[in-house]
């Protein structure tokens, strides 16, 4: 007889198993999902707030389903910097430009998160966070004349069931500020609003949507190269959002970081940027040929050939308004005298009429069909190649960004106790930016101010009190009414040291 086949005992387990193993696996997936599909119930039948029932719109409910994850937020504010307040947030950020409003939202029904940096009140124990605070995101925090009309931002704390719903979500961090202020003046430009930003943002390496309040569209035109090069994206006026817009970043800076005049402190800059950075981003970003100015070396000199056998350009900012050089052509023939070639410009005025000796308009302010786009190229070119500059104390001084690097850049500075403010303004940021810097303090008899007083007057004899009976009477009078005549004897010497420095 033939034995009996054997049975297959491994398959008709398996067979019998098999509801066991389907219990089981509807047992897991009930205790690991049943949390999101309750939330998912909820909305299918009732809806909620912000969440809209996906019977109605089931693809705005899977979406929005994501905001009930509201991470714990963490803001960080610097309130005690003498230029500007700052405010860096992450989580979940909701801005509404129609009421200037900046929402750090937390999960229902906490109040956690991360907070450091913000005033305390003394009758609220939970600080002032729970209540939100009010900034100012401009640069020029200390004076009232032009705070007084900066645009206030609100911050809010609220919990995501009190949170405006998102109409536009953004996958890239928010700075906000004001273009407002002093907007339109050569030097707040870039003391105020250019350089803030790139020590805001530059790190960001584009990846930053601008949020402006005071957004004046001339000024983006004007320097369209600068802001392409700190964003990719088209910077939003806030105050022409409609009133229901809300837009949700995961991370936001409310204010811009200043760190002192026309200039940059490594040690507090992101990435430790410098303003040797910042010029190599100018260098870039309006293609400007020249990195370092030209070298003096006697040994070229005596070889007659290369670059050494060119003289250094020395370009004297020439201005329409006061501060202006009376005897411009007498400094222009002493320059070319002690071994410069030296050219008269306002820079800012275009190709066609910025020649030498020429003075047609000092300032910033484009008229141009584009805005003053190219003409703004036309100025970096033109100041990038020359090896020194020369102005009097003013918004001209400002191109001094565009010069190359261990270029001389020497500033006049006028009569009446002017010299702290100068060092400050236009002394120091040469020096941080591998440049050379000389200053020229003039005399009462090089002064206009002397045709107008007499020399025992308190204009010449203790110029204290005006300024601290008022910065407007100083403007007036010292900065308004005062032109300078250069005694080319006593100024010699200044020029043969700016020579010497470029060896």
């Amino acid at each position: 007889m033939k034995p009996a086949p054997a049975r297959n005992k491994k398959g008709r387990g398996a067979l019998c198993n098999l509801p066991l193993l389907l219990l089981i696996a509807a047992i897991q997936f009930l205790v690991i999902y049943s949390p999101t599909l309750d939330r998912y119930m909820v909305m299918i039948t009732s809806g909620k707030p912000g969440f809209p029932s996906l019977l109605l719109d089931g693809r705005r409910g899977f979406k929005l389903v994501e905001d009930e994850l509201v991470p714990e937020p963490r803001v960080r504010c610097d309130f005690g910097d003498p230029r500007s307040d700052v405010c860096e947030m992450e989580g979940s950020i909701r801005i509404r430009g129609s009421t200037s409003e900046v929402f750090v939202v937390t999960p229902s029904g906490g109040k956690g998160g991360n907070f450091t940096g913000l005033i305390k009140k003394s009758n609220n124990t939970t600080g002032i966070e729970e209540e939100g605070w009010v900034m100012q995101p401009y640069t020029r925090k200390g004076e009232a004349r032009v705070m007084n009309g900066i645009r206030t931002v609100t911050v809010r704390v609220v919990p995501s069931d009190a949170a405006p719903a998102c109409t536009v979500r953004h996958d890239v961090p928010a700075v906000v500020y004001s273009n407002g202020g002093y907007c339109g003046n050569y030097y707040h430009d870039f003391n105020d609003n250019i350089i803030p930003l790139f020590i805001t943002s530059r790190h960001l390496g584009g990846e930053v949507q601008l949020l402006v309040a005071q957004k004046q569209a001339w000024w983006f035109h004007k320097y369209r190269e600068i802001v392409d090069g700190l964003t990719n994206y088209h910077a939003v006026d806030l105050d022409a959002d409609a009133a229901g817009e809300v837009r949700c970043f995961r991370r936001a800076t409310v204010g811009l970081r200043s760190h002192k005049d026309l200039s940059i402190d490594p040690r507090r800059a992101p990435h430790n940027l410098s303003m040797v950075d910042f010029k190599r981003f100018l260098m870039w970003r309006y293609a400007l040929p020249r990195e370092h100015a030209i070298r003096t070396d006697e040994e070229s000199e005596d070889a007659g050939a290369g670059a050494g056998s060119r003289r250094p350009r020395l370009l004297v900012i020439t201005r329409r308004s006061r501060r202006r050089f009376v005897n411009l052509d007498e400094i222009v023939a002493l320059a070319e005298e002690v071994g410069f070639e030296a050219t008269a410009s306002d820079v800012m005025s275009s190709s066609s009429s910025s020649s030498s000796k020429k003075n047609t308009n000092n300032g910033g302010a484009g008229g141009d069909g584009d805005g003053g786009q190219a003409r703004m190229a036309e100025a970096s070119a033109l100041v990038n190649s020359f090896d020194a500059m020369l102005a009097v104390h003013g918004s001209g001084l400002t191109n001094l960004v565009f010069l190359p690097m261990n270029a001389v850049v020497i500033q006049v500075v006028p009569l009446g106790r002017m010299e702290e403010l100068a060092m400050d303004e236009y002394g120091v940021p040469p020096r941080d930016m591998n440049m050379r810097y000389l200053q020229y303090n003039i005399s009462a008899e090089e002064s206009t101010l002397s045709e107008v007083y007499p020399r025992a007057h308190p204009v010449f004899l203790d110029p204290m009190p005006i300024h601290k009976q008022s910065w407007s009477l100083v403007k007036d009078i010292y900065l308004g009414k005062q032109d300078v005549r250069i005694n080319v004897n006593r100024f010699r010497p200044v020029l043969q040291k700016a020579i010497r420095l470029l060896r």
